[in-house]
């Protein structure tokens, strides 16, 4: 920047030399048979030939309209603090007095900013007239640079120094001042969605023990956006009348309360839905007649997901009947408690795409977005497309906001422009969590989704607990040859103890690589391929069952997994509503030590929000066999207990062997049903009292032990749970009401983190 700014100078040097040289030369024009005469004085460092480039309207004959234009014009450039014109025997006085023209700036007090990035900020304004206008955009501008960093408070004083040559040496004094910080967020007038829910929509956070690391500087940017989400998912809600304001409360010491004032409106149903179809195509109309014919929508709650999916279906119609080019408009009127439906459906012309037009990225590459597209360039386009391209584009995740427009060049040729607000896609995440059952657990992860702005994942994480310690890393690529499916590949190790249990502990090394896409809506089918390098070390011989002894030492195996989710769950720690569904399969090769197995488990888990209680049933499914009829390690195996029977120890239930060391069931059966009822209602530390009934059975083994019974088992219990400030807590004691004497139980589990 110091170069260009050197180089500059003297550029401008020279060009003052210049100036003076033509300083009193006149320019002479012919326009009608009448000459016009300019006389151009007191320009210095403004090249005549840029003033003359303005003079593109030439009159018919000398007139006051030709001065008040060249006034205008010359005012417009903003290189001239005053310009006098006078108009004498067809000759035109033109006697300007130049701003100064800025030849270096020089940068006092900026930390968080270095004198780089500020040079470039002065580059991309074109910061090099001193004038009123250019001084408040800079500021302006660094104000809201400041800003998207926590720093509000900050103040900027210029001074300069003028030369005879009328170019100046700007001297910038900036103050930064203490980063904002959150207090805390505030919800107000919201009656019927949690503040949890409403928490988890917005960017904008408040730091806790859980989360140490959450930048908490209060941006006003990302509060107005914090709005615009929040709107939207009211929206989504069926609550189209939805109004949400914030204001701010400032504090002496650098911080500052977020209150978002909600009036929430009605919830709105689906009433009629109506279409026209102005295309006179009998067989389409008869197709949309019978298709709503049933309205599988009436009375259901209204939100924009539902006009868009009949939008859709719609859409698929018409192209399934072989018409390609068509138009498709959608009116809401709202009545009452209804929202009716209109759909208007008219022919079109083909209209083709000229450019896509990408800006916005500066961090994404281009073809990152494109990839998401359904057209390029050349290809005829569907003005309803426009919001599925939308939808794509946003469902990457790097983007807070996506705007498509499209600008008509002609009667069938448009350019698309798409214009994106980047998201930050890099997280450093740090916890810990506590239970009875694991103790401490620290977690501690890197996670970039945008690796380079290449839409690559690379995750880095160490989870490790008094019983297990695990060191991960993975990455990703969403699109594996140019098509809708993630590549993923990692290297990860992992120590498991489970002397207090079995006798025995185990070190894993696992390469593996896998494979996995959404094939519908929150629908996904993955598969991994795993080479797995194990070493068991036996802990105590008078205890390790016979199994344990006899595949100590280092074994190779390959795993295949196989696994379909459906997950629609609005929350991983503290779900309120939602379902969640897995089946998995996982097929273990034999190797020299150890003997292979194939695994079947289907999970299913479904939370539902009764005015602000909470009800859930959780369940799980499973079988483990052998693939040559032998024995199978016991942490591969099935066992029950912990959070899955409360009232019961982790590995609490199930076959033992003669020296009471657990040996795991090859086949599994538990359910978990759940009540929480709200007792205080606090917007950020609701509390729940708990009730539950847990009922299960683990049984089958290969070896012959001598503790098995396979009975079922069941306990129910209470509990106090709640979101505090340092993260979800649970507090559950636990009864057995069918239990064996060789059982060990656990009445009382506290739960820090994962609650669930």
């Amino acid at each position: 920047m110091k170069i260009l700014k050197n180089i500059f100078s003297l550029i401008i040097n020279i060009k003052i030399y210049i100036s003076l040289f033509l300083f009193a030369l006149t320019f002479q024009v012919s326009a009608n048979e009448n000459d016009f005469e300019f006389n151009i004085s007191g320009n210095i460092n403004t090249d005549r030939e840029v003033i003359f480039t303005i003079i593109d309207k030439i009159p018919d004959s000398h007139n006051e309209e030709f001065s008040n234009y060249l006034l205008d014009e010359l005012n417009n450039t903003g290189l001239f603090q005053d310009i006098n014109i006078r108009l004498e025997n067809n000759k035109y006085f033109i006697d300007v007095v130049e701003y100064p023209v800025i030849q270096k700036i020089y940068f006092d007090g900026n930390e968080r900013l270095k004198d780089e990035e500020l040079d470039q900020i002065v580059d991309e304004l074109s910061f090099n007239i001193y004038n009123e206008d250019s001084i408040k955009n800079f500021i302006s501008e660094l104000n809201i640079i400041y800003s998207s960093f926590g720093y509000n408070d900050v103040k900027i004083d210029l001074s300069k120094d003028i030369n005879e040559q009328n170019l100046a040496t700007i001297y910038v004094d900036i103050t930064e001042n203490k980063i904002t910080k959150i207090k805390a967020i505030k919800f107000t007038g919201n009656k019927n969605i949690n503040s949890f829910d409403l928490n988890e929509i917005i960017k904008s956070k408040v730091k806790k023990l859980t989360n140490i690391f959450a930048n908490n500087n209060f941006k006003p940017i990302q509060v107005d956006t914090d709005r615009q989400r929040l709107l939207k998912f009211y929206r989504e809600k069926g609550y189209a009348d939805i109004k949400v304001n914030y204001n701010i409360e400032f504090f002496d010491n650098n911080s500052v309360i977020i209150y978002f004032n909600i009036n929430e409106g009605i919830s709105y149903e689906v009433g009629e839905i109506i279409f026209e179809n102005n295309m006179q195509d009998e067989d389409i109309n008869s197709f949309l007649e019978s298709y709503f014919d049933t309205n599988i929508f009436e009375d259901s709650i209204y939100n924009t997901s539902i006009a868009e999916s009949i939008e859709k279906d719609i859409s698929d119609i018409i192209k399934n009947s072989g018409i390609q080019f068509f138009e498709i408009k959608k009116r809401i009127k709202l009545n009452n408690n209804k929202a009716d439906l209109l759909f208007e459906i008219n022919s079109s012309k083909p209209i083709y795409v000229n450019n896509i037009n990408i800006n916005g990225n500066t961090r994404t590459q281009d073809y990152v977005i494109r990839r998401e597209l359904d057209i390029s360039e050349g290809d005829a386009f569907l003005v309803n497309d426009v919001n599925s391209l939308r939808k794509k584009i946003n469902s990457t995740g790097f983007f807070e906001e996506v705007q498509i427009t499209q600008k008509q060049l002609g009667e069938n040729l448009v350019n698309i422009d798409i214009s994106v607000k980047e998201n930050q896609t890099g997280t450093f995440t740090a916890g810990a969590s506590f239970g009875t059952l694991d103790g401490i657990t620290l977690v501690t992860g890197l996670n970039e989704a945008n690796f380079f702005g290449t839409g690559r994942k690379v995750e880095f994480l160490i989870n490790s607990s008094e019983n297990n310690s695990e060191y991960k890393f993975n990455t990703s690529n969403k699109f594996f040859l140019n098509k809708d499916i993630s590549l993923s590949y990692g290297i990860s190790f992992k120590e498991s103890d489970f002397s207090k249990s079995s006798s025995y502990e185990i070190d894993k090394y696992t390469f593996s690589s896998g494979l996995s896409y959404e094939f519908q809506e929150n629908l996904y089918h993955s598969v991994t391929l795993s080479y797995e390098l194990d070493n068991i070390y036996v802990t105590d011989t008078s205890t390790a069952s016979d199994t344990i002894k006899d595949v100590e030492g280092g074994s190779v195996k390959f795993v295949l997994e196989n696994g379909i989710t459906y997950n629609t769950l609005n929350s991983i720690y503290f779900p309120r509503n939602g379902n969640y569904l897995r089946f998995s399969n996982v097929i273990e090769t034999p190797s020299s030590s150890k003997n292979g197995y194939i695994k079947n488990t289907i999970t299913y888990k479904k939370f539902k929000e009764f005015n602000k209680d909470i009800a859930s049933f959780q369940t799980m499914i499973g079988n483990i066999f052998s693939l040559n009829d032998s024995d199978i390690l016991p942490n591969d195996k099935y066992s029950l207990g912990g959070r899955w029977l409360r009232g019961f120890d982790n590995y609490g239930v199930g076959p033992r062997d003669s020296r009471t060391s657990y040996i795991g069931g090859n086949n599994i059966i538990a359910t978990k049903i759940d009540y929480s009822k709200l007792l205080f209602k606090n917007d950020d530390n609701p509390i729940y009292f708990n009730i539950f009934n847990d009922i299960g059975l683990v049984w089958d083994n290969k070896t012959t032990p001598i503790q098995s019974d396979e009975s079922i088992r069941s306990s129910a219990g209470f509990g106090i749970k709640f979101y505090s400030f340092i993260g979800p807590i649970a507090f559950t004691w636990g009864f057995p009401i069918q239990d064996e004497s060789y059982d060990i139980k656990r009445m009382f589990t506290f739960s820090l983190g994962n609650i669930n």
